[in-house]
């Protein structure tokens, strides 16, 4: 069964925080001790039943709440408790860990591409298999459910946890959502979400629990809201008045005030020229070259090239050329190429089909083919399937 439209993670604001959730998404709600976790994978399960399949990964204890229909759980809890559980998709008492994800692989095989998981807390698979295992259940299963385009919501307890696990975490998944207290008040704050635009990351709320429901008591705030809280609290840490500040940057008073209210923010010049006024240190002690640079996906945006046609830039280098990953909706089409360049370009599909057409010819191209483009230009496109294509596509030499 395919997904729906717009999915959802059943709670509007988050939904409104991190821009909507896309398909393939997998949410890791990180939550302090006392934060909401339960409710929001409730939401989320009550959002996808009846519109797509649902899978629950139960871990810590046995199952014992009756099955709703179009959900399927999956219950680890044997393993935990050395008793054999009567439910259909269920692990033999002392299973391994192996086994369990090979179970986990079979629900999914089974009910195809975009259903929704729920997984139970982490520390749960800790307990049983120990720490490696729980990071390899992320680890093989988050890149698994945004191929399969699934979505899929992850609860985790972040006391619980050492920092180098939570940051892995944050390096795998789609998107994070921390929710805090501060002051007694629950604080809910994006830590990463791809394919939205940067300066979604670091919005943050105040809510409350009403009515079974999460809900803003104030309107979010910004990175730039909290970088402008930050520089005025330096600034009055200094004792110094927003009009020698902005006389030492070389900038208004006028636009000092912008940027400390959140209004505007700085550019990258007259930030460093900030924190130099302010002794804040800035940039690392010193540059390195280490041959090499990781492009993570964190705050790449998906860029509509044509209709039918998504990309994600993913490398741009002025020696090497772009590399970018694109999709094709089903059935779409388009009489131009995607990028406009006399450079030698190629396509490869990496999930999907794909034809291509170059030099008046087409060319059908499936899983694992790559056209090569050297000094001819691709003057249309189309997927002729009712799934999306995947491609990898790679400018040569754009210097």
């Amino acid at each position: 069964m395919a997904l729906p439209l717009e999915p959802t993670s059943g709670t509007a604001l988050v939904d409104t925080l991190i821009d909507d959730v896309r398909i393939g998404d997998n949410l890791v709600f990180q939550g302090a001790p006392g934060a909401p976790l339960d409710l929001l994978v409730d939401r989320f399960v009550a959002s996808a039943q009846g519109r797509i399949p649902v899978v629950i990964v139960n871990v810590a204890t046995p199952w014992h709440t009756p099955i709703r229909d179009g959900v399927a759980v999956l219950d680890w809890s044997p393993a935990a408790t050395g008793q054999a559980s009567p439910l259909e998709d269920a692990i033999a008492p002392g299973a391994s860990f192996e086994q369990a994800l090979a179970s986990l692989a079979a629900v999914d095989e089974r009910v195809g591409t975009g259903a929704a998981f729920v997984f139970d807390r982490l520390t749960a698979v800790e307990a049983i298999w120990g720490s490696d295992a729980m990071l390899e259940l992320f680890l093989s299963a988050c890149p698994r459910l945004y191929r399969r385009r699934s979505l899929a919501v992850w609860p985790v307890d972040a006391d619980l946890h050492r920092p180098t696990f939570l940051r892995r975490l944050a390096e795998i998944t789609q998107v994070v959502v921390e929710f805090t207290f501060d002051d007694g008040r629950l604080q809910v704050t994006v830590r990463k979400a791809d394919g939205r635009s940067a300066s979604v990351v670091g919005r943050s709320v105040h809510a409350e629990v009403v009515d079974g429901d999460l809900r803003a008591t104030d309107a979010p705030s910004s990175t730039r809201e909290r970088l402008g809280t930050v520089i005025r609290d330096q600034r009055l840490a200094l004792e110094l008045s927003q009009a020698e500040v902005a006389r030492r940057v070389g900038i208004t008073p006028s636009a000092l005030s912008q940027v400390e209210r959140g209004v505007r923010g700085p550019s990258g010049d007259t930030l460093m020229r900030l924190w130099e006024v302010l002794g804040v240190p800035f940039g690392p002690p010193e540059a390195s070259e280490r041959g090499y640079r990781v492009a993570h996906r964190s705050g790449r945006e998906r860029i509509a090239l044509q209709d039918g046609l998504t990309a994600e830039r993913v490398v741009d280098d002025p020696a090497t050329g772009e590399l970018w990953l694109v999709e094709v909706a089903p059935g779409a089409t388009g009489d131009r190429s995607p990028f406009n360049v006399k450079h030698p370009e190629v396509a490869t599909v990496v999930r999907g089909v794909l034809d291509l057409t170059v030099n008046g010819r087409t060319e059908t191209l499936h899983e694992g083919d790559a056209l090569l483009a050297s000094d001819a230009v691709v003057s249309a496109w189309t997927n002729p399937s009712t799934s999306v294509t995947e491609v990898v596509w790679t400018v040569h030499g754009r210097q």
